[in-house]
């Protein structure tokens, strides 16, 4: 009975994780508009405004992503750790599907655009 409570306990402390590193990363949590998804890719494109970030989410694919319209991303890990990091124009970002979980956030004064093609 006591490992029954722990586990409902851990899992409320995770789900209050998870929502306070969502807070953290932005006010507004905007969905990816899917471009195309076959056997060998998914493709979608995430369009911030600022203050607007994702939804925390997990990379188990590699994926390349190919900054359309750059901006200073604050990118947030699901126990509330933060970074910014400056996303150019042009920029193409190979990462590995290695299973990290996190949200990401604009956190510049211009609107942030991103494709990213997840590798199947």
């Amino acid at each position: 009975m006591k490992g029954f409570l722990a586990g409902i306990v851990v899992g409320i402390l995770l789900s209050a994780l998870t929502l306070f590193a969502q807070k953290l990363a932005s006010e507004e949590v905007i969905q990816p508009q899917p471009i195309v998804e076959n056997q060998k890719v998914k493709a979608v494109r995430w369009v911030l405004k600022p203050g607007e970030g994702t939804p925390l989410h997990t990379h188990t694919l590699d994926h390349i992503a190919v900054v359309v319209r750059g901006s200073t991303l604050r990118d947030v890990e699901p126990d509330g750790t933060a970074k910014s990091v400056e996303q150019k124009t042009g920029q193409v970002v190979y990462v590995p599907g290695t299973g990290r979980t996190h949200s990401f956030a604009n956190a510049g004064q211009t609107t942030l655009e991103i494709v990213s093609i997840d590798l199947k």
